[in-house]
């Protein structure tokens, strides 16, 4: 299906009642089977935040995805809780340029879809927020991914665009199948639920409204009524156990969020004390079931706990400013390989190799990065703001320098209604309430943080890379000149300590 890019969408002139499919930044037009108009857009950037060229890269990638291409197979995601289209490639394969087998037959699969594929390569989730499912916004992805750039986060968010596709494509190739394949089964139910919202609301928009819901059927239906809309995105990695999500197996999200608080991460967090000694304090108050072993029963080192802290301040930041309800268990991770050399670090992500294989130096240290891939339940004053009400961020004892300075300057912006003031406003279809809620929401934060700083109990130390040289450094020291060791952190980086 050829598609054609528009310069630019239309640019809202006052805010809207309601959550809306009116957004700003770079269309790509595509059309359905039935002529219906749809539309894959990059949201335009938010201003001063960074985006590399792999961002940039990605974005295209997904808005270059054409739903009705042979090569495209999409599937009902029948697994966990949240309602989704699945992209599979099918370019190669037995199901090679047969879209309607790949569906008919592998689809009911689930998860074992992706193997039959040569690859899963999106995902377009919608806004779904009735009583009896879970919470999923389409804004709250998009909010993800450009405040994770403007904040420069070493923690991984994927890159996210808007998305929308005709209707009774979507009823038909997915959520029919989706409710069905899902039905009966209690692990299920509220996968079930979301599935069957979308199908009633496709038939009759007023349904989305039931009792119990947030929101209306501009959440999730464009204006003309022909199309869904929502988020599409490409994440990936392994979801972390209690080392980093809490201990998750509750009832509730007050005690899912109460372990959480009480990870070795969040604790070495809130401990006034310097970088090693809190790290060392977390690990002790946690208890042997949550600090002294990962999912994978490896130690856990001060090294990786000086990483997870900076992602977790970050993490913390980001879910307070815009009212994230839905973080334990959704926090993942990948695998790299970090050495240094020549006084710099290196590192290579880990696919299936050993330290000392190729290029990898025997002494290569292993380290798990964060990815936040699910971030939906955030961006509606309906959600619970766990962190904002046990005020978290106000009991961080540790944060990072340039961080600290970017929130502050976020929040001069909101309260002068500034460019990025604008870009929230006009860009993402929010409401006035939305927009209002992480504009407070923000204040709050770098309210706290600054009254932490001023009175003397905010470190600014979550270099995480300049603790893993001093480690590394230290360690060639004690192996190489067994002597008391007075090397200064600096001095030690940038020597050269080769073997």
């Amino acid at each position: 299906m050829k598609h054609v890019i528009l310069a630019a969408a239309i640019i809202i002139l006052a805010p809207p009642v309601h959550a809306t499919d009116v957004v700003v930044g770079k269309a790509t037009s595509y059309q359905s089977y039935n002529g219906v108009l749809e539309a894959c857009t990059r949201i335009s950037p938010l201003p001063t935040a960074k985006f590399s060229k792999d961002d940039l890269s990605d974005e295209a990638a997904l808005c270059d995805l054409d739903v009705y291409s042979s090569d495209i197979a999409i599937c009902p995601k029948i697994w966990s809780t949240s309602a989704a289209i699945v992209f599979y490639d099918i370019s190669e394969g037995r199901f090679k340029d047969d879209r309607t087998g790949f569906q008919t037959k592998i689809c009911a699969g689930g998860k074992i879809a992706k193997y039959v594929a040569k690859d899963e390569i999106a995902r377009l989730k919608f806004s779904v927020n009735q009583a009896t499912t879970s919470a999923t916004f389409t804004p709250s992805s998009l909010l993800y991914y450009h405040f994770s750039r403007y904040f420069a986060f070493t923690t991984t968010v994927p890159v996210a665009v808007w998305r929308s596709i005709d209707k009774s494509v979507l009823l038909n190739e997915v959520a029919l199948g989706g409710a069905d394949l899902t039905a009966g089964q209690d692990m299920l139910a509220m996968n079930h639920a979301a599935w069957n919202t979308i199908v009633a609301a496709i038939a009759q928009p007023k349904s989305y409204e039931v009792d119990g819901s947030y929101g209306t059927a501009a959440d999730f239906l464009t204006a003309d009524g022909l199309a869904a809309y929502g988020t599409l995105y490409d994440g990936g990695g392994t979801p972390y156990g209690p080392e980093m999500n809490g201990a998750v197996a509750f009832d509730t999200a007050e005690a899912r969020y109460a372990s959480f608080l009480q990870s070795p991460v969040v604790l070495a967090l809130s401990t006034d004390l310097p970088l090693a000694d809190a790290i060392a304090a977390g690990l002790a108050q946690a208890g042997s079931s949550q600090a002294l072993a990962t999912a994978d029963d490896a130690p856990i080192t001060p090294v990786q706990m000086a990483f997870w802290m900076r992602e977790m301040a970050e993490i913390i930041m980001l879910d307070t400013i815009l009212a994230q309800q839905d973080r334990p268990s959704n926090i993942d991770y990948r695998e790299y390989f970090y050495w240094q050399e020549n006084g710099k670090i290196t590192r290579k992500r880990m696919r299936n190799q050993t330290p000392g294989d190729g290029d990898i130096p025997a002494d290569a240290v292993i380290l798990k990065r964060s990815r936040l891939n699910d971030n939906d339940a955030a961006g509606r004053i309906e959600y619970d703001n766990h962190l904002l009400k046990s005020n978290t961020i106000a009991a961080l004892r540790h944060f990072d320098a340039d961080l600290y300075a970017r929130l502050q300057d976020l929040n001069n912006d909101f309260q002068t209604r500034g460019q990025i003031y604008l870009w929230l406003r006009d860009s993402l279809g929010l409401d006035d309430s939305q927009v209002d809620m992480i504009v407070a929401n923000t204040a709050h934060v770098a309210t706290a943080l600054k009254a932490s700083k001023d009175q003397g109990q905010l470190r600014f130390d979550l270099d995480a890379e300049a603790f893993f040289m001093d480690t590394t450094c230290r360690e060639h020291h004690k192996k190489h000149y067994p002597v008391p060791q007075v090397t200064i952190l600096f001095e030690c980086v940038f020597s050269d300590l080769a073997d």
